[in-house]
This record gives C-alpha cells, structure tokens and sequence, in this order.
C-alpha cells in the first residue's frame, strides 16, 4: 500500500512538473480506482478497453468573431472550447509512460479516443471539469478487465441510471461523480 501512495505521489511530481511553466489548471488526485460497469459482461476478448471523456480541448478563438460568438451564445462562453476532448497520457503502475492518446481526430471531433490495453491497472493524467466548472489536472487509476470498458466522464456531469450505492462510484476529490469504482478485489498488477 506504501509503494503506492509512493507511485502516485511520484507520477502527480511528474505531471506537476511537466507543467511548470505553464498557465495550467490546478491538479488533484482521485483516490478511488474506475473500472468497468459493475454489470459489465465480458465480450470473450483478451484485451479491455478504456474511454475518457476528458475535458473539451480549449478553441483557437479569433478576436474579429469573439463578440459574435459572445451574444450567441448568450454569454455562456461554450465557444472557447472546441467539440474535441483534451489529450491525456496513460501511466503503468511502475510510472512509465504506456501512451499518450489524442482524444478526437479533429477540432470537431466530439467522440474520444476508444483505446484497447491488456488488462490490468493503470494510472491516467488527463484533464477535467471540476464542481465549480473549472479545470483540473487529474490523476487517477483505472482497472482494465478483458472484454470490458472502462469509462471515465471528466467533462461534465455524469450520472448513471437506475439506483446506485454510493461505494460503486468514483467521484473528483469535490465529489463529482466520474465513474464507476472499480471493486478492490478487481485490481490487477501489471
């Protein structure tokens, strides 16, 4: 457990770190692990998958449009964001880096990257939308189980269907719901 909270203090240093420099939003660890819907059945696959709807990517705003937009949209600024969801950087448990996901394929694009991995436990830095409807830097930990999809919805508000114990959920340190909580026989090493 010691070698853990070691692992993650290192990889949220790393990701700290990388944005140094920057006029970046502030960061925050999830402490629960996402896995897949706890009803999820296993498509016979070997491999998992895993889907983060991270938060959408800013927009390249031209000043000669930017009042224009304003009064269209009646002041609620959804044209600083594009359709696209941001990148995100997927960690093995040791921290090294296993991949970097661009998360549409264009500006326009609202669908985020499908990404099939081994299964087994993995950390993930990507971007979200908080409670009060800021940006964080995430750090969390996602379980990957073959044939299955985990879900992480970072953008916004999310809230899954039908009656839901509170301890199946993964939620942002503010107590947004993001996810559903892996079980904590269901880690896997890798």
């Amino acid at each position: 457990m010691k070698q853990m909270q070691q692992l993650e203090a290192v990889l949220l240093a790393g990701v700290l770190v990388g944005l140094v420099g920057c006029a970046s939003a502030p960061s925050v660890v999830v402490t629960e692990p996402l896995g897949p819907a706890p009803a999820g059945v296993a498509q016979g696959q070997e491999e998992g998958s895993l889907v983060i709807y991270s938060a959408r990517a800013p927009a390249d705003v031209d000043l000669n449009t930017d009042e224009w937009r304003y009064n269209n949209d009646f002041g609620q600024n959804a044209y600083l964001y594009e359709a696209a969801h941001s990148d995100y950087t997927i960690y093995s448990r040791s921290g090294e880096v296993v991949r970097q996901v661009r998360n549409a394929r264009d500006a326009n694009d609202g669908t985020p990257a499908f990404v099939t991995l081994p299964p087994g436990t993995y950390k993930v830095a990507a971007e979200a939308v908080s409670c009060d409807s800021s940006r964080v830097n995430v750090l969390m930990t996602v379980v990957i189980k073959p044939g299955q999809a985990t879900i992480a919805h970072l953008e916004g508000s999310w809230s899954p269907q039908g009656e839901v114990g509170e301890t199946e959920l993964a939620r942002l340190p503010c107590g947004r719901v993001i996810g559903w909580r892996a079980p904590a026989a269901g880690l896997a090493s890798n």
